[in-house]
């Protein structure tokens, strides 16, 4: 540890240099109201039937940090009930529509750690920040087909019916938007905050209207222009409350507890344009959109995402702290460790720069509270988070606090810095359960460095986070480098990265060490490759163990076309991807290889296809049985319409896992079949499913379900 913190306390001193640059001055515009019919959402209608509505240009390129190579008009325009937006984008290379069905991405561009969620395809959107670039962001985004996504960063359900439109012409497209005010949560005429932007899959580049040089985001509301919504249009209103009653009916084997049937509701009743107590009573999380199972091995805790409805409305108020160079993750908030409650109560709602959410679950025979507390300053360079969670079991009761603070100048440096503690039945002393890091870096659109150091305590564990090694002290840097090719070069970019870890424990000297080295080449017609080597060790009581999987190479075909220098070399989304990767290294007491087999097929306009083919093979000592396990999938999805879709699933994990902790929990043999129908209309969304594809096993049952909204629309 001694001398860790000099990257940290160096890049702390640059911040400070460096904090008063000023950026470019935001662009701004008007939004014209409306004087007669709105104008026509036909795509394909002449651009001079927008012609009263003043035009926008997209002349930047985030990505590449240059002029736009392709030319793109906005115009936008308001009747007081709906925003109407034309884009008119002129594309010399390929346009790719790959999506047919809404809302089915969910995210969107800005919700996915910065990198694309919709990078599937090309595509347009709109950010709109009504109360300022500290308050809350929408999103309305749709491809050139039409079909079309929404956020929230208030609401991560956010799911409101809205109308876009799309059509191809020779030399580019057009799409058009009618965005519905109401469902705005701060709506006000005057001045708010957008951003209009498109984005090019076969290139990766992200056009932007307002933007500054060193703008490394599209989606950074400190880059983004002011529009100015008319007065005699626009009135400020309350939103609405929103009832959503659900019915479920399950016919299932006794094994899967039998045939059953339930109701229960979640409501949401507004107490200000931007705050709301929301509510579940007797709540359903029969989820069956996700698969989340992996024979991936790691000495790390899994983690899971959340999808049940109560937890994710207001998730973004929570878990608001920067980690640098983490290596796996702490928090003292992981919602997917707590059991489904049969009731819960919250309030989220931000007022100015501030923002607060808490819940109350209360299930059998426990008890779990959260409160968060975020300020964001005006300008968005600070930001700091206060978090508390409490969970009262039988025989346990845990406390847990973090605090911490975040700072970026806007341009290339960041800093921050968290300190948590955790009480309670479980921790034996206060200084045994604290937690303590801080860690800053630079980042452009080609380079990246940060480091951080971090101490936490060997009791430090809440019973409702997330701790991937309690009792250690060390530090981590990070740092990747990326050259960029012309245009019209077979090669748009080639990199290299690496990482470098080392962290002390209470007693018997190293007890974590990380070094990896990882190249990547990535060509225009989206072949990508990258080859990688490194060493990882844990130590597992006084035996420091190898546990190396990162040597090896990755080949990708139709890979993502985005840069993430803070991700690195991760290149987003595809809809077709076919991925061929190995890794070797020293695993436990033997040596492991890993295959992945990947591919997805387009079939037809509106199908797909999925194929896994993996395998582990941990290779023993003499004497010692080997551990082989494979993890076999085949899945189809078909895009009914632009509101409904099928989804078949087939899984088989068999064989013995490697050991530490591989397998994904599976022993011998697992198979799961799921098949899940879903389809959306104004108010209610229809459910029917056979099986669960969260689970290890098929769950022989055939469930009906159906959800009515009332009053506000779904996460508004």
């Amino acid at each position: 540890m001694r001398g860790a913190p000099a990257p940290v306390l160096l890049t702390s001193l640059l911040v400070l240099l460096l904090a008063g640059q000023a950026l470019a001055a935001p662009l701004a515009a008007d939004i014209p109201k409306l004087q007669g019919e709105p104008p026509p959402l036909d795509p394909a209608a002449s651009a001079s039937s927008w012609a009263a509505v003043p035009a926008l240009s997209l002349t930047w390129d985030v990505v590449h940090a240059r002029p736009a190579a392709d030319s793109t008009t906005v115009r936008a325009t308001t009747d007081g009930k709906f925003l109407y937006v034309r884009f008119d984008a002129k594309q010399s290379g390929p346009i790719v529509i790959s999506q047919r069905s809404d809302d089915v991405i969910t995210g969107g561009s800005n919700g996915n750690g910065g990198t694309l969620s919709w990078g599937n395809d090309d595509a347009v959107w709109v950010d709109l920040w009504p109360t300022g670039a500290a308050g809350f962001e929408y999103q309305f985004e749709s491809n050139p087909g039409g079909s079309h996504n929404e956020s929230s960063s208030e609401n991560t359900a956010f799911a409101p019916h809205w109308e876009s439109r799309g059509a191809l012409h020779d030399g580019g497209y057009t799409v058009t938007m009618a965005i519905p005010l109401k469902v705005i949560h701060g709506l006000h005429a005057g001045v708010w905050r957008a951003q209009f932007i498109r984005y090019v899959r076969s290139t990766g580049a992200e056009y932007v209207w307002s933007y500054d040089a060193l703008q490394t985001n599209a989606d950074d509301a400190s880059r983004s222009g002011r529009v100015v919504l008319p007065a005699l249009t626009v009135q400020a209103t309350r939103p609405q409350p929103r009832l959503a009653p659900y019915a479920l009916a399950a016919a299932a084997a006794p094994s899967a507890g039998g045939s059953t049937s339930r109701i229960g509701a979640d409501a949401s009743f507004p107490i200000s344009p931007t705050s709301a107590f929301f509510a579940t009573w007797h709540p359903d999380y029969s989820n069956v959109e996700l698969d989340q199972q992996t024979i991936s091995p790691s000495v790390y805790q899994r983690q899971y995402s959340e999808v049940r409805p109560f937890f994710t409305q207001a998730a973004q108020y929570y878990g608001t702290f920067n980690c640098d160079v983490c290596s796996g993750g702490r928090t003292i908030l992981y919602t997917p460790g707590i059991p489904t409650p049969s009731q819960g109560y919250a309030f989220e709602g931000k007022q100015g720069n501030l923002g607060l959410a808490a819940f109350d679950a209360i299930g059998q025979d426990r008890t779990d509270a959260a409160t968060a507390l975020d300020y964001t300053s005006t300008d968005t360079r600070w930001q700091g988070s206060f978090e508390h969670v409490s969970a009262d079991i039988p025989g346990v009761i845990d406390d847990a606090n973090e605090i911490g603070v975040n700072y970026q100048s806007l341009k290339y440096l960041s800093a921050y810095a968290n300190y948590s503690t955790d009480n309670g039945t479980n921790v034996s002393s206060p200084g045994r359960g604290t937690a303590m890091e801080a860690g800053g870096g630079w980042i452009n659109q080609d380079f990246a460095f940060f480091g951080s150091a971090r101490k936490v305590g060997d009791e430090f564990d809440p019973l409702d986070g997330f701790n991937y090694h309690p009792g250690i002290a060390g530090w981590a840097l990070y740092s990747a480098k990326e050259w960029r090719f012309a245009p019209n070069d077979a090669l748009q970019s080639v990199g290299i990265m690496g990482v470098l870890d080392r962290y002390m424990g209470p007693q018997f000297g190293l007890a974590q060490s990380d070094n990896q080295v990882e190249f990547d080449l990535l060509t225009r017609s989206a072949w990508d490759l990258q080859i990688y080597s490194g060493s990882d060790y844990w130590r597992f009581g006084q035996t420091l163990t190898p546990i190396s999987t990162g040597s090896g190479f990755q080949l990708t075909y139709h890979s993502g076309l985005q840069n993430n220098m803070g991700n690195f070399p991760t290149h987003g989304a595809s809809a077709t991807p076919t991925i061929l990767a190995y890794v070797t290294g020293r695993y436990g007491l033997g040596r492991l290889d890993t295959w992945t087999r990947n591919s997805t097929i387009r079939i037809g306009d509106r199908g797909s296809l999925n194929l896994v083919v993996d395998n582990t093979a941990q290779w023993m000592p003499r004497g010692t049985a080997d551990n082989v396990q494979w993890f076999d999938s085949l899945a189809y999805a078909y895009q009914v319409s632009a509101n409904s879709s099928v989804a078949v699933g087939l899984r088989a994990v068999s064989g013995d896992p490697p050991q530490p902790n591989g397998g994904g929990d599976c022993i011998g043999r697992c198979t799961n079949i799921s098949i899940a129908y879903h389809l959306r209309l104004k108010n209610e969304e229809f459910y029917l499913a056979y099986g669960d594809p969260n689970t290890l096993v098929t769950v022989p049952q055939a469930i009906f379900k159906v959800i009515f909204y009332a009053g506000g629309q779904k996460g508004t």
